[in-house]
């Protein structure tokens, strides 16, 4: 068969060679209340993952680089919004750019329904990444490989011995954000300075990737917008109001300094 192995030994020597795409790093974190309990957190670097999807050649010709605005008639009076790229929010953080720059829209999306067992009893779930560039119609292909996984976050049960319920909750919710805040620590600097990426063109591309959106429900809403239980995670409406039809105020700095002092 002209085979360049001879045996299955072979065979998964030369499969060792091949480029590895495991979990490279990885993250003991303990919390200020807690330091004698360690949670693992193995994620990998988020800009390298942006990287290897920009420079897939096979989605070339798909990527969109800049924002565009899309009508139904040619007197464009009527505007649609469709892909992210046609929205007025990437339109305003274009135009503050450098010129020729482009923007890399982080789209994270945890998947907490697909636990992973690991050993020693211990579970985590995914967090995946995609790119607003990329169009929907492909990051809903998972044979188009668009959605990468960047990293696992810890679910381990955190010890509630000699602290109130509340208190413990407390506890795992900062575990969570500060396992986020790790795996996405390198857009900080990335979104400021942008990073040089070698498109699947072979062009150079000055990128700034920001974080777009985070695809969430309703109960992992609350977890990130730190926000209670039966309220709205994204408008100032009150709890015994959300059944009405009624556009409300979205969140404030200010406003929700206030819930803040007065929950104090």
């Amino acid at each position: 068969l002209g085979l360049s192995f001879h045996n299955m030994r072979a065979l998964l020597q030369k499969v060792d060679l091949m480029h590895d795409h495991t979990l490279r790093m990885e993250q003991w974190i303990s919390m200020k209340d807690r330091p004698g309990e360690k949670h693992l957190i193995q994620y990998r670097d988020i800009i390298l993952a942006i990287k290897a999807l920009l420079s897939n050649p096979a989605h070339t010709d798909k990527i969109v680089y800049r924002p565009s605005c899309v009508f139904t008639d040619r007197l464009k009076k009527n505007r649609i919004f469709t892909e992210m790229w046609t929205g007025q929010w990437w339109h305003a953080v274009q135009s503050i750019l450098p010129r020729g720059a482009m923007v890399a829209p982080i789209i994270i999306s945890p998947d907490k329904t697909q636990l992973t067992q690991f050993s020693s009893n211990r579970s985590a779930y995914p967090i995946y990444m995609t790119l607003g560039n990329i169009p929907k119609a492909l990051r809903h292909k998972p044979s188009e490989h668009t959605c990468v996984l960047i990293g696992y976050l810890s679910v381990d049960k955190v010890d509630g011995a000699g602290i109130t319920e509340k208190k413990q909750c407390a506890l795992v919710q900062q575990l969570f954000h500060v396992s986020v805040k790790l795996i996405l620590k390198p857009l900080e600097e990335a979104g400021k300075t942008g990073v040089d990426v070698t498109c699947g063109d072979g062009k150079v591309c000055r990128v700034f990737p920001i974080l777009a959106a985070y695809v969430a429900d309703y109960p992992e809403q609350c977890l990130v917008t730190c926000s209670k239980y039966g309220t709205c995670p994204i408008c100032q409406c009150p709890e015994t109001l959300l059944d009405e039809a009624q556009a409300c105020l979205p969140w404030a700095s200010i406003w929700t300094l206030d819930v803040l002092k007065k929950a104090r």
